[in-house]
């Protein structure tokens, strides 16, 4: 069983690692964008006259790659453990709405785990004046002893529903897409890489859907955190739902409802092309590494 665990973790990891490192600069370009729903806009060309072009795929990077790793390694580990522990199937033979309960509980362990980095990379991602000098220690330090334990996890209750939302939305189509894909993919020669790659991406893409109003709104409670000094921070807990879900009312009422989907194109770049990726790269690195 030791083995089998080790098998599964180490080309998950290095999928997930590949993945978080190739979509970076995407995921910078959502946030500055998302995060400006509710409150004077950080430009793209803010951000690369405080940063330069290396911003782009270096600040905040590591908290990302850390994050994000963890995340994905974490998904797609217990996606599986959870449809045979709540219905006593393999995913293969869970229905969608099955695959899709699984796959939102499967969120819940990762997003206690990543929160703090969640915390840390958006701060440096929305550093303008590069006062931690891209270093997510002192950042995680600053809010730590100005906000306390509630501060490295603002925006929980944000995460845990974009998590949610997407995971469960990705898993439930994502057989469904491949059905539809893998057909004319074979039949114009090319293999199964290329079926996984397009299916995944579209999965990715149309899990953004429900996924997209919970990033936006909990983008906008951290930058609010950031910004202001006397802003009571909100970790896990009712405190923090209602927080989110007056930001969003307050969203809706100054902007209207297109507001929850701020920075959707990059949004559905990013963790299309994160689905994508995840289901070319998990197995070749299966294959590569036995």
């Amino acid at each position: 069983k030791h083995f089998i665990m080790a098998d599964t973790l180490a080309p998950l990891t290095a999928a997930a690692v590949s993945t978080a490192g190739i979509m970076y600069p995407v995921d910078v370009m959502r946030a500055l964008k998302m995060s400006s729903a509710g409150g004077p806009p950080v430009s793209i060309m803010d951000f690369y006259k405080s940063h330069g072009i290396k911003g782009f795929v270096s600040q905040g990077v590591i908290p990302e790659l850390v994050k994000s790793s963890s995340m994905r390694v974490s998904k797609f580990f217990f996606f599986p453990k959870f449809t045979g522990w709540l219905w006593g199937k393999t995913p293969a033979e869970s229905s969608a709405i099955q695959k899709g309960l699984a796959g939102a509980c499967a969120t819940v362990p990762e997003i206690l785990m990543i929160s703090p980095m969640e915390v840390a990379k958006m701060g440096l991602q929305l550093d303008r004046d590069n006062k931690f000098n891209n270093n997510s220690t002192a950042f995680i330090k600053h809010i730590y002893q100005t906000r306390g334990f509630s501060g490295l996890y603002s925006g929980w209750a944000g995460m845990q529903w974009r998590q949610s939302f997407w995971t469960g939305t990705f898993f439930a189509t994502l057989s469904s897409w491949k059905s539809v894909v893998e057909p004319p993919i074979k039949d114009a020669g090319l293999g199964t890489n290329t079926a996984n790659l397009i299916s995944g991406f579209l999965a990715g893409c149309f899990a953004c859907l429900p996924n997209a109003p919970g990033d936006v709104v909990r983008s906008v409670v951290q930058k609010r955190l950031f910004e202001e000094p006397d802003r009571k921070a909100f970790g896990i807990g009712p405190g923090g739902v209602m927080e989110h879900v007056n930001v969003a009312r307050e969203i809706v009422a100054t902007r209207g409802v297109s507001a929850l989907y701020s920075g959707f194109a990059f949004k559905a770049l990013h963790l299309g092309g994160s689905g994508a990726l995840m289901a070319m790269f998990v197995p070749i690195f299966s294959n590569l590494m036995g």
